[in-house]
């Protein structure tokens, strides 16, 4: 009955409301073993599915009315939270506007390390041991915020993004946030940066280690991924470092390291959390076929100054994909993150092997 509704109700709408209107999406499935030296166990995934429908409205004199919804969701039948949760424009979805100046957009907007960055994850993945969800855990949506692209120019890009607390008032975790980024590409050469400045959270943020507590601090993280892209080769590096509040570890990271951190003796009050990361991804296609490798490194964390023991990681990814036709491809990849240490040797290597296949409308 509801179908039959809306397409009586798509059906007499004027041909004149489609005008410049894409409708666009991904619907990515897959199956991943994964072990966490626990529990080995079997899923049936949704890898990050959405569909969106963007366009835009010539207004004269260059400048154009722009606008996209964006929306994730699951195709695995799961309950979810954040960007595939299936809430209406959950990821990219802005109003704005575009002329020969640059692109000013308004909304739920993509960070320049969602938008331009990020190649060095080429991976489809649930579980982060067959992806970069680790390194690139910053590159998100930036809800409440405007964002200003400036023309590009012989190559380079330059973009600016700000966006407000969500919460104004009470103890909350939201930080006021502004966002560098600048890129360039020539001949398949390019380099992307971003710098990232959180402001102090209202709430502190508890500390997975015992007896430490992290002092309310603003962080400030930097990327860099440089590499090429071209005749059918892809390498490229990604380097990354954050210093601010426990929070610039990300949850997964201090999911995979904290259970085998010991507690400190006596208890300390500190005012800064550093982290150091790396990535190598490399990939060749050879007809339909792309076989790959991504090497990924954390250095250990270092709290107030101290590096804490078995805080590190090591990654590795290895898979290939195969391209049935222009927009479905089916790959297979197997991933590994070291994350041994701890008090008794606690943690476990996580690893994890994936099927999967994407199709592209």
């Amino acid at each position: 009955m509801k179908k039959s509704l809306i397409a009586l109700l798509v059906a007499t709408l004027p041909a004149a409301a489609f005008a410049d209107v894409t409708i666009y999406g991904k619907i990515k499935g897959g199956v991943e073993y994964v072990d966490d030296g626990a529990t080995k166990t079997t899923n049936i995934d949704d890898l990050g599915s959405r569909i969106g429908f963007k366009g835009k409205e010539d207004l004269g004199n260059g400048l154009k009315a722009i606008w996209q919804v964006e929306t994730g969701f699951g195709i695995d039948g799961q309950t979810r939270t954040g960007s595939s949760s299936g809430t209406f424009a959950n990821r990219n979805s802005f109003v704005g506007l575009q002329s020969d100046l640059g692109t000013l957009r308004l909304g739920n907007v993509s960070n320049f390390l969602d938008s331009d960055m990020g190649i060095v994850d080429s991976w489809e993945y649930n579980n982060n041991a067959l992806g970069l969800g680790v390194f690139t855990r910053d590159g998100t949506r930036l809800k409440n915020s405007v964002r200003y692209d400036l023309p590009s120019i012989a190559g380079f890009s330059a973009a600016l993004q700000y966006g407000t607390k969500e919460s104004k008032g009470g103890l909350t975790n939201d930080r006021e946030t502004s966002i560098v980024g600048l890129g360039y590409e020539n001949s398949g050469f390019f380099g992307k940066y971003a710098y990232i400045h959180e402001s102090k959270a209202v709430s502190k943020v508890a500390s997975p280690i015992a007896n430490v507590t992290v002092k309310d601090s603003a962080n400030d993280k930097h990327r860099l991924e440089v590499g090429y892209n071209a005749n059918n080769l892809l390498v490229a590096f990604g380097y990354q470092q954050a210093k601010g509040g426990v929070d610039v570890v990300g949850a997964d990271w201090v999911g995979y390291v904290s259970k085998g951190l010991p507690a400190v003796a006596t208890p300390i009050s500190v005012e800064k959390v550093k982290t150091r990361e790396y990535a190598l991804t490399a990939a060749y296609t050879i007809g339909a076929f792309t076989p790959k490798f991504t090497y990924a490194h954390g250095d250990k964390v270092e709290v107030g100054g101290e590096k804490l023991n078995d805080s590190g990681y090591n990654q590795y990814i290895l898979g290939v994909d195969y391209a049935i036709s222009k927009r479905t491809t089916f790959g297979a990849q197997y991933g590994q993150i070291d994350v041994k240490g701890g008090v008794n040797n606690a943690n476990k290597d996580l690893k994890a092997f994936g099927l999967n296949m994407i199709h592209a409308f």
